[in-house]
């Protein structure tokens, strides 16, 4: 007994220590960022290197709020991607719903033609989305912008959606309808509570997906007025220059809000990733 429980131990001892490593070297780019943000210009360069900075100084974080489009940027960003996320869950949830709930000709065809669109690579799809939204007068703006966003997560959005509705048993919707509520009735008052975790998980998807976009940003931007945080970014960089105190505290401030809003709903987001049945 003494000999299984001993195994037991160092068995524990070595997943933990796997899992500190693993975490460490995954956390490691991100605190270089938030070290090298707070060290002067004299100290980024400094041989040998080293984390913790002699004078931690703010001066780059007020730079980048004072001086840089970045705050611009952020609610740019904040916008297109709260407005690609909404629009992707009310049009990528109906039809998840319509694939997993209703038969008809072309139903598993039409879901796998779907998925098969995220396989064509970005650069294939720049050229006729410009075209489009600059028929339709959308270039330079935040709408169209979020709707090119739109068209990359709405896919994988309505896949997922399909497979959270088709987690839920017949007999639930079947209950509802007897109790009077029609299919509307039944979707917004019993499926959609049951599945909030799951398109929680869903929307932040798509809202990642957009705050991280940068190649349609770049070509669907022109101006202040629409530029993303990516974009905003690329801008601290020239051919000459590179100020990595000002880059590394901009990159801190863009990173930063989404880890603090991924660990507030990260109960939600795991919960949603692993729903597939329905608790009693």
């Amino acid at each position: 007994m003494k000999a299984k429980k001993a195994k037991h131990v160092l068995a524990d001892l070595a997943t933990y220590l796997i899992l500190f490593c693993a975490v460490l070297l995954v956390l490691m780019p991100l605190l270089w960022i938030i070290s090298t943000s707070l060290k002067p210009s004299a100290e980024i360069f400094a041989k040998p290197p080293h984390w913790i900075p002699n004078a931690p100084t703010m001066q780059n974080y007020i730079t980048v709020l004072t001086e840089s489009a970045i705050p611009t940027a952020f609610l740019n960003s904040f916008l297109t991607g709260l407005m690609a996320a909404l629009a992707s869950l009310v049009l990528g949830g109906c039809a998840g719903y319509a694939f997993a709930r209703f038969r008809f000709r072309g139903n598993k065809l039409l879901s796998l033609f779907m998925l098969i669109s995220q396989m064509l690579p970005l650069t294939v799809l720049m050229i006729p989305m410009y075209y489009m939204e600059n028929t339709m007068g959308l270039i330079d703006t935040r709408f169209g912008l979020a709707m090119a966003h739109l068209i990359i997560c709405m896919p994988l959005v309505t896949w997922m959606a399909r497979g959270y509705f088709q987690g839920i048993p017949r007999e639930i919707e079947e209950a509802a309808m007897v109790d009077g509520c029609n299919t509307l009735q039944t979707l917004l008052r019993i499926l959609l509570p049951l599945l909030r975790p799951a398109l929680a998980a869903t929307g932040i998807y798509a809202f990642v997906s957009s705050w991280n976009e940068f190649a349609l940003a770049n070509v669907l931007t022109r101006s202040l007025a629409s530029r993303t945080v990516p974009i905003a970014l690329n801008e601290f960089s020239s051919f000459f220059k590179v100020d990595w105190g000002q880059t590394m505290a901009a990159a801190a401030m863009i990173t930063l809000p989404i880890i603090l809003v991924f660990m507030l709903i990260q109960k939600q987001f795991v919960e949603g990733l692993a729903s597939g049945a329905v608790k009693g």
